[in-house]
């Protein structure tokens, strides 16, 4: 018996109704999902947030991190928990918030070395890049030489020529952080073969030695050895920005003495990958809304500037691409 004429356009027309209910589907589950995603976004926080430092207490990180809490718990009437893991250049911290719930209830905050690791490890336990949700950048703070006040050089070109000539132990946030970067970055230029670099848990750490002259001197962000500063328990021997910064009006610029380094440490909120974007969004409103605030002191020497995720994400991926042939071409490893 022959096939009917009719059969090729009845199976054509089950063919696109099928797909019609596959795609009508699809978009009721996808509507479904952000529907839920705003619902839980509606809702949120109805617990407790958890903030990651990957840092030892006392830093800038941790300082930031408080006060953003604090702010938090203030407007949203829920008790926000800075945690801080130090380690492995912040790569214990990091990996946790990685394998965290994306629930909006677990979130870090990063420093350069979210950028710089991939190029200082051989393997990493995260992706930097694909494992987390940027929320936004927080702010920039420049760098500083920090020393002891028995100390001989007074400013960056004196320390260039003790370098030289003198062997120098100093401190830093940990390997690869802006603030070890900087130092080396100012050996390279400068032929300052007699510094040495001694690796700490973080900044606070290298500072507390500079202080007590267990080394003469650590780099630091300014806001970190602020009040030791002003104190007059340490001396700032330079800064890393093109014009004086407003904390250390009479401290004069790495440039106005001839030294041609530009760096900033800077900050970012991020959450696990898959957060669901309405809760990245009100996450997003929330710093912004924090950040325009007067906050006071602890963090007046960070320049404090939100964005939005797309611009934090694209602001990593450029860091990455800048620092990794820089570590490479330095030989730095992880220890």
């Amino acid at each position: 018996m022959g096939k009917h004429p009719v059969a090729p356009f009845l199976r054509k027309l089950r063919a696109r109704t099928l797909g019609a209910i596959i795609i009508g589907a699809s978009m009721a589950t996808l509507a479904a999902g952000g529907a839920l995603g705003q619902s839980a976004a509606d809702k949120y926080p109805e617990r407790p947030i958890k903030i990651i430092v990957p840092f030892a207490p006392g830093g800038s990180t941790d300082i930031i991190a408080r006060v953003i809490g604090q702010k938090m718990t203030e407007n949203w009437g829920q008790q926000v928990i800075v945690e801080t893991r130090p380690g492995a250049a912040t790569v214990i911290g990091t990996g946790a918030a990685a394998k965290a719930e994306p629930d909006g209830y677990t979130l870090i905050i990063v420093v350069s070395n979210h950028a710089t690791n991939p190029a200082l490890h051989d393997t990493m336990p995260y992706d930097a890049l694909k494992d987390f949700a940027p929320i936004s950048l927080i702010g920039r703070a420049p760098i500083v030489p920090y020393v002891n006040p028995a100390f001989p050089p007074k400013d960056v070109k004196e320390l260039i020529a003790y370098g030289k000539t003198k062997p120098v132990n100093f401190g830093s946030a940990g390997i690869a952080s802006m603030t070890h970067l900087t130092a080396e970055t100012l050996k390279a230029q400068y032929g300052i073969e007699m510094m040495t670099h001694v690796v700490y848990r973080g900044g606070s750490p290298a500072l507390n030695d500079v202080l007590a002259g267990q080394i003469p001197m650590t780099f630091a962000t300014v806001t970190q050895a602020l009040p030791q500063y002003q104190a007059g328990l340490l001396r700032a021997l330079g800064v890393t920005t093109t014009e004086r910064h407003r904390a250390l009006p009479n401290v004069p610029t790495f440039r106005e003495q001839g030294i041609d380094l530009l760096v900033t440490e800077w900050y970012g909120l991020l959450a696990p990958a898959g957060t669901p974007r309405p809760i990245v969004a009100k996450l997003n409103t929330e710093i912004r809304r924090i950040l325009a605030l007067p906050l006071g002191e602890r963090v007046a020497a960070i320049d404090l500037a939100a964005s939005s995720p797309e611009e934090l994400g694209q602001f990593i991926r450029g860091e990455i691409d800048r620092w990794g042939p820089v570590i490479k071409k330095l030989g730095l490893k992880a220890q």
